[in-house]
């Protein structure tokens, strides 16, 4: 319902309320289990229960301006625009956006989803037809991460942050064929992060919580306001905002 019909209805009620007898005239009259006492009861509820929908309403409506306008005076330094759908991703960091690992390309996550609902819909891909939508590469197996990494290292040895933030983790836990290596995988996220990357932002904040490195609290704090200054929901539940 839009603000003017709750408003409408809630200006209704309040006057059929007005109307009828009080609750204590009710009951003098006809007692507490009386259909009329259940009558103002059951008008009082809708009435409590349509105010709160307005009030919601016109909280939405104030935080979308809110957020509106920060946008306007501070826009996103990492928004990009979906390929797919045109639709701006105002912050890109890993959830909000799918990466294809063999052109470095992405798409949004709404896009994502609705590839995967039609595909488990139809039994197929039937948005990409197993290739990437971008580069019209195939995509590897389901489930092959071996070459899935083979594909993040050559990005990674272009420069590409968050490629680098990938390998980084990989050999931070010696996952998906990388070696075991904290030095390398600090020093990868570090390479991502100091291109302002959201995603190894974060990590860098938790290796430094005593996840991996000792604890630093200035370091800490420096990595997380800034990956949270980029509109990464992760550090921002942390921080609190």
């Amino acid at each position: 319902e839009t603000e003017q019909q709750l408003r409408e209805k809630i200006a209704a009620q309040k006057t059929t309320i007005a109307n009828i007898p009080s609750l204590r005239n009710i009951l003098l009259e006809t007692g507490l289990a009386s259909p009329e006492t259940k009558v103002r009861a059951q008008l009082i509820k809708e009435l409590s229960d349509n105010e709160e929908q307005l009030e919601l309403l016109l909280e939405s409506k104030r935080v979308t301006a809110v957020v509106r306008l920060q946008d306007e005076l501070h826009p996103p330094e990492n928004s990009e625009d979906c390929p797919i759908c045109l639709e701006t991703i105002k912050h890109v960091n890993c959830m909000t956006m799918t990466r294809f690992y063999c052109c470095g390309g992405f798409t949004c996550t709404k896009c994502s989803e609705e590839r995967k609902a039609k595909g488990k819909e139809e039994g197929f891909d039937e948005m990409y037809r197993d290739k990437c939508p971008l580069c019209r590469e195939e995509f590897p197996n389901e489930g092959d991460y071996k070459e899935l990494g083979t594909r993040a290292l050559e990005h990674s040895n272009k420069g590409r942050a968050w490629a680098q933030m990938h390998i980084g983790l990989n050999h931070l836990g010696g996952m998906n064929g990388f070696s075991l290596d904290e030095k390398k995988g600090l020093k990868l996220l570090k390479q991502a992060a100091d291109q302002r990357d959201s995603d190894a932002l974060l990590e860098m904040a938790l290796a430094y919580s005593e996840k991996t490195l000792k604890w630093d609290e200035s370091k800490y704090m420096y990595y997380l306001k800034e990956a949270a200054d980029l509109g990464h929901p992760g550090a921002q539940r942390m921080l609190g905002l």
